[in-house]
């Protein structure tokens, strides 16, 4: 239920939940199914509020490397949930191996300790169930993987379909437009004694036996960054882990793939399941394939030409395109951040569209009321489309690995939001490694398809042109990963393998900023499995005090 007014400084929470994006909301809610009681703080209104966002604001000190902040995060109850695509990964097992040559990537804690709470982070991202491996329908060779999949929520917007549960709940107290701005120690520095949040009847202290920080990884750094200002033996010390090796992915198209059987699309398009829910395959290289020739993790998938070049002459495609570039329309159609990524940069060519939406619409018509239909009509929605061609030429996707890098950083600047606290400033750098492992990548797929006669890649760039191309659209700032790392050393991380942040008891990061490394995977199936670890741990250690 959403409560006005904060409990007296004089009461104690037993949980206090810090933002209530994908990981907050899942977390309240399992604590909740635990039978424990959970005040859920978010700075943010009921819904979106452009106002409310402007405090999210940051130095980005590359453009081309971080989108804006007015597109990344999202002040509002269900935070980025109103933003997310739906899209679930699950990490690979190459990612929780000893990795020589990427030495800061690795793991304390084992592949085996997160599996079992995909399941329960599948339900609250509403992706049906944990099977992110499907066997492929024969063997393959030559280091070829295709039985791992993606898994789409059945609606994005959580916020939409938990909401009733969080509003009528009798154990989650929810306090909008509550922001954190500090924290006070105990005296001895090992505990949390209550958090500092500036509210709209001014600045109240919350007391709790556990408090969580749920935000996303630039605010969860931001505001341990703040903190370690008053507290500066914390967090690692001063310059130390804390806002390093930030990290997210490198994506893009700088190949097609060329199927030896243009019927064979269909094993790489969006299938529905036995629970209702769509997955996908992805083409990937084993982990010895990887290993041995040291890349970092990728995967591939089958794609259309970008809606925003008209040169692919498709009715289906520029129609879809024409849709997206009318900002009413494609708003309601798609989040923001994707709908911008389908237009492209200005000036639009419409003319060159609208022919090809006119001469294609006699043969375009059926496929785009088919896209329409299970786009837009039946539900669930298919997260996505494929328009297929009789040649079995597609682009090719590519999602890619950054190798973590301290000098890639969140840092705080002297400029303070409307609450006090500094913005952050964002330097988010990629490096050679990067970019020759997702080149290298495409060289072993391309190899690895021939050998197992499904295909092959046709660059539509030179092998220089690709490098450059790779550089240049080198960006992120969606997954927000690392920045709190996880770790065994206090010196060199900031929380434990437990989630505990070093040195404080009662204090917890459940955030994609606690992630080592960023695999190929998007952030929040394995931010809300951590959580689900978390909440499941916080109950059995509070079970065992009171017995």
């Amino acid at each position: 239920m959403i409560v006005e007014q904060l409990p007296s400084d004089q009461s104690t929470c037993e949980f206090c939940i810090v933002g209530s994006g994908p990981v907050g909301m899942a977390l309240a809610l399992e604590l909740e199914q635990l039978g424990h009681d959970v005040l859920l703080l978010e700075s943010g209104d009921a819904a979106i509020d452009l106002k409310i966002a402007e405090a999210s604001r940051a130095e980005i000190v590359d453009p081309r490397r971080h989108a804006e902040m007015s597109l990344a995060v999202c002040r509002a109850l269900g935070g980025t949930s109103w933003t997310w695509g739906g899209r679930c990964v699950a990490y690979n097992d190459v990612d929780f191996a000893g990795r020589d040559f990427v030495p800061e990537a690795g793991w304390p804690i084992a592949q085996a300790s997160i599996q079992p709470w995909y399941a329960i982070a599948s339900k609250y991202l509403l992706c049906g169930n944990d099977h992110f491996t499907v066997p492929y329908k024969h063997d393959l060779t030559d280091g070829l993987k295709l039985d791992s999949v993606e898994r789409w929520a059945t609606t994005s917007r959580l916020i939409e379909v938990h909401r009733d549960a969080l509003l009528s709940s009798q154990r989650i107290k929810i306090s909008l437009r509550s922001t954190v701005v500090g924290l006070k120690m105990s005296e001895n520095g090992s505990r949390v004694k209550s958090l500092e949040v500036a509210t709209a009847n001014g600045t109240r202290e919350v007391k709790a036996n556990n408090f969580i920080l749920a935000a996303g990884g630039v605010e969860t750094n931001r505001l341990l960054l703040w903190m370690q200002r008053k507290h500066p033996s914390h967090f690692g010390g001063v310059d130390g882990p804390l806002g390093r090796y930030y990290m997210g992915h490198l994506s893009g198209k700088i190949a097609s793939l060329q199927l030896d059987s243009p019927e064979s699309v269909s094993d790489l398009d969006f299938k529905l399941d036995g629970s209702g829910v769509y997955y996908r395959r992805r083409l990937m290289l084993t982990t010895e394939v990887q290993i041995e020739n040291k890349l970092l993790n990728a995967v591939f998938w089958a794609d259309n030409p970008p809606f925003y070049d008209p040169s692919h002459r498709n009715a289906v495609l520029s129609a879809t395109f024409l849709a997206l570039a009318f900002p009413p329309l494609g708003r309601r159609l798609l989040s923001e951040a994707i709908r911008l990524a389908h237009t492209g940069s200005r000036p639009y060519k419409v003319a060159s569209h609208l022919r090809n939406a006119i001469v294609g619409a006699p043969s375009g018509a059926v496929e785009l009321c088919r896209v329409l239909r299970d786009r837009f009509l039946i539900k669930p929605r298919k997260p996505g489309f494929i328009v297929p061609n009789k040649g079995g030429r597609y682009a090719l996707h590519f999602h890619a690995e950054q190798a973590p890098n301290a000098l890639s950083r969140i840092t705080l600047t002297s400029e303070k939001d409307a609450f006090g606290v500094p913005r952050a400033s964002i330097d988010m750098r990629y490096s050679e490694q990067d970019v020759d492992s997702a080149l290298e990548s495409h060289r072993l797929l391309d190899k690895a398809l021939r050998a197992n006669r499904i295909g092959q890649l046709v660059y539509s760039k030179s092998p220089e042109e690709a490098r450059a191309w790779i550089w240049e659209n080198a960006g992120d700032g969606f997954h927000q990963i690392g920045g709190v790392r996880m770790g065994t050393d206090p010196s060199t991380s900031v929380v434990d393998s437990e989630l505990s942040v070093h040195g404080l008891s009662n204090l917890c990061v459940a955030s994609s900023a606690v992630f080592p490394s960023g695999s190929q995977a998007n952030s929040t199936l394995l931010a809300v499995a951590l959580a689900m670890r978390l909440a499941h741990r916080l109950a059995r250690s509070k079970s065992q005090r009171c017995a």
